[in-house]
């Protein structure tokens, strides 16, 4: 039979434990969240610009420019061209953005993140 006494609970070796794998999900949880939100900013910024009527009988380069412009006011910089697919279809212009995010987590550990953002300029 044994004593109460003798039932302490957790050892501190398990705290430790605990306590990295806590941390650890802090960590990553910290340095994602700014890749999400401007996920969403991204997403917002093709959304507006599906609604903008200025852009409906715009050039290939000249909606480049323009969402080049939104993403530098928001501050984001890791979008390039090369992600941004324009097709011409049946009503307007499909705007196409599939790009990724990388994201230094500790040491030689990063994250990637993969989006894949679609809107219709409307002609």
């Amino acid at each position: 039979m044994t004593r109460l006494g003798h039932q302490g609970g957790m050892v501190l070796v398990s705290w430790l434990v605990t306590l990295c794998m806590v941390g650890t999900l802090i960590l990553v949880a910290i340095r994602l969240a700014p890749v999400y939100i401007e996920a969403y900013e991204v997403g917002s910024i093709l959304q507006s610009m599906a609604g903008d009527s200025g852009l409906r009988n715009s050039t290939r380069g000249e909606v480049w420019e323009t969402f080049k412009k939104r993403l530098d006011i928001n501050d984001i910089n890791y979008i390039v061209r090369s992600d941004l697919a324009m097709n011409e279809v049946a009503g307007g212009l499909q705007l196409i953005l599939a790009y990724q995010a990388r994201v230094h987590l500790l040491g030689n550990l990063d994250a990637v993140a993969s989006f894949r953002k679609e809107a219709m300029i409307r002609k």
